[in-house]
């Protein structure tokens, strides 16, 4: 399997957008600790959500292309049809199957919600972040309107209830907020 170093490499020689690139570490930490709570490989898991996105500069904003490009560009990676699978079902466009899949669906929008709710901060602190506050700002529509709060409670299906979710998302992301750049 891909190293995390290589996979790392990868995705930056395809991904300028240093947002993009602190998102797809972000949603990389949260499966590698899904990972580690549901008895799965924390290392696939990770590498999962590294290169989840490696296609978003490559698609001209048809998101119908989402996750297929990701498939052409990581055709000759050294991944498991299941970490593809999953890279590819977690743009809407095939269905959610496995518990991979349901991981990286959950995992990909929670963590634009946290990022947003740090900015909101006077500290700019993802570890200041309380889960009244996550849950307060997750309820308002308006706020981080392009996140998708269906896609976020879906955890359900993962056994989390929705502040359980939360929690965990904020602590998998407080842990690395220095490698995220907060």
């Amino acid at each position: 399997m891909i190293s995390r170093n290589d996979a790392k490499d990868l995705l930056f020689s395809h991904l300028k957008n240093e947002n993009l690139r602190k998102h797809c570490l972000a949603t990389a930490f949260i499966m590698e600790s899904l990972a580690s709570r549901l008895d799965q490989d924390p290392d696939s898991w990770y590498i999962t959500g590294l290169l989840h996105d490696i296609d978003l500069e490559h698609i001209d904003n048809d998101f119908s292309k989402h996750g297929h490009q990701a498939r052409n560009i990581l055709k000759n990676t050294d991944i498991t049809a299941e970490m593809m699978n999953a890279i590819i079902r977690h743009s809407g466009n095939e269905p959610i199957q496995t518990t991979i899949d349901k991981a990286l669906w959950i995992a990909d929008p929670v963590n634009g919600l946290i990022v947003a709710s740090a900015l909101m901060r006077p500290d700019k602190k993802i570890s200041s972040i309380k889960l009244k506050s996550l849950k307060k700002k997750y309820k308002s529509k308006a706020f981080a309107a392009g996140v998708d709060r269906e896609q976020i409670a879906y955890c359900t299906n993962l056994g989390f209830d929705l502040d359980e979710y939360l929690q965990f998302s904020l602590a998998a992301m407080s842990d690395k907020e220095e490698q995220l750049g907060f």
